[in-house]
């Protein structure tokens, strides 16, 4: 059953269906019948005479996409093989993806490394190893059995805010502006306020569910923010970020580059991770 909602899903049609899977369009009508009443609900419109899915069988089709991605790789680490695909999935976090590695996508391009490269945004919680990847750049120092490590870089961390909120201040006016911070990233701000000898501020503290929102509430001018100099870069050259105290840095996460031992030979992957680790740079602070 699920092999031919699969077939359907994928080629819109039962004719073409039936003939990828060598059975006949009504053995495929049969069996996306028996699937329907199995989950009691429908999954294509009018019977799946056409490819016209309803909610419930677009939800499933992305459910079986993945599962036949993940499927796939099981198959070639059993049979180990090696990668010769021409894109290559990659898990990076959410912010880092927006404000670093997006950009440098038509950088990739241009260098002709032999695949293309797909970016999967990934969020603090969620479980990446169940997403289909070749490669995952992660900062929580969790390294799954199985796999390689390679250190691509550790962050800097200093204080941005939006440029009209500290213009010409210093360090006093943390006792008069808000402080923001995500839930996600604990102790970035404390330790930066003992290392710039803060011991008290008399400014509200707002706290965020994740960084980019944190992040969002810098940009419009809420507060001030504890972020990776890479992060802050862009916005700092284009005036929509100014640092605080700019000499004064802590740091941050280590981000590491993860993949299978089992693929650490394929050259794809050797070629990303030598082209993402040239590509990473600490960005110099301006002053305000």
């Amino acid at each position: 059953m699920l092999a031919c909602f699969e077939a359907m899903a994928r080629l819109g049609s039962r004719q073409t269906a039936a003939a990828e899977l060598n059975v006949t369009e009504g053995a495929i009508a049969k069996q996306l019948r028996a699937l329907e009443q199995w989950l009691n609900t429908p999954l294509f419109e009018s019977g799946g005479r056409g490819s016209a899915m309803t909610a419930a069988g677009r939800r499933l089709a992305q459910a079986m996409t993945a599962a036949m991605e993940t499927i796939q790789l099981g198959l070639d680490e059993v049979a180990q093989r090696p990668i010769d695909r021409t894109e290559l999935r990659l898990l990076v976090p959410a912010t880092l993806s927006t404000h670093w590695l997006m950009p440098l996508l038509p950088q990739i391009e241009q260098a002709d490394l032999g695949f293309r490269l797909r970016v999967h945004a990934t969020h603090t919680g969620e479980d990446w190893l169940s997403l289909p990847h070749d490669m995952a750049i992660r900062r929580d120092g969790f390294v799954p059995p199985g796999y390689r490590q390679d250190l691509l870089f550790q962050e800097e961390l200093a204080a941005y805010a939006n440029p009209t909120l500290i213009r010409g201040a210093g360090r006093e006016i943390l006792k008069d502006v808000p402080l923001l911070e995500s839930r996600t990233r604990p102790g970035e701000l404390d330790r930066w306020l003992a290392a710039c000898d803060v011991r008290e501020t008399n400014g509200t503290r707002q706290s965020f569910g994740h960084f980019y929102t944190a992040y969002q509430a810098a940009l419009t001018g809420d507060g001030i923010l504890i972020a990776s100099t890479l992060v802050a870069a862009e916005d700092v050259r284009n005036g929509r970020l100014a640092v605080l105290e700019p000499s004064m840095r802590i740091h941050g996460a280590r981000h590491i580059l993860l993949w299978r031992k089992a693929d650490e030979a394929a050259t794809p992957l050797v070629a990303l991770a030598a082209w993402l680790k040239q590509q990473f740079h600490s960005p110099p602070l301006t002053a305000i």
